[in-house]
């Protein structure tokens, strides 16, 4: 008698969950990651241009203060052209009277917050690039789905992952 009714007239019935696709779970986790690199991509983006801004702000007030463009380009590290084209788009500006080694400081600290953004910014595309490899070597994703989440075009996508090992698919993202 392998098949018994109860009283109900019901028989027995598996209640548990199914086992989900490997697959799905993968691209889910790809899909989550890949937004949330694209998220912080955005928000560095976004802060080396406000950094860039206030640096050159900086340089044009500190050259409206009677600095030379050749001691500015060297603390900015920016070339001579740069820092007279910043000041040159800087009209409005008047002189504010404080000392230059006041002005080199700022410039100088400036530019370690940008650099250190840009460090940033390298390893979050580094690690997109990994995740794309991921993905594409996997074959849970298309290029197009790839390119909408990313951000990046299709054939960028094919560029920048040719030949690239996959990157091992973490739980947390």
């Amino acid at each position: 008698m392998p098949f018994t009714t109860h009283a109900d007239g019901g028989g027995y019935r598996y209640r548990g969950k199914r086992k989900p696709d490997t697959a799905a779970v993968q691209a889910d986790r790809i899909r989550s990651q890949l937004r949330e690199e694209r998220r912080r991509l955005s928000f560095n983006a976004s802060s080396i241009r406000a950094l860039s801004v206030r640096l050159n702000q900086q340089v044009a007030q500190a050259l409206c203060d009677g600095m030379k463009v050749t001691r500015l380009a060297g603390a900015a590290e920016l070339s001579r052209w740069a820092v007279r084209t910043i000041g040159l788009s800087s009209e409005d500006l008047f002189p504010s009277g404080v000392p230059a080694d006041q002005h080199l400081a700022v410039i100088g600290g400036l530019k370690a917050e940008l650099a250190g953004l840009e460090e940033t910014k390298a390893a979050l595309e580094g690690r997109r690039v990994k995740l794309l490899a991921t993905a594409r070597r996997l074959g849970v994703m298309d290029d197009y789905e790839l390119a909408a989440l990313s951000g990046l075009q299709r054939e960028t996508i094919r560029k920048m992952t040719w030949g690239m090992q996959p990157a091992p698919v973490s739980e947390a993202g």
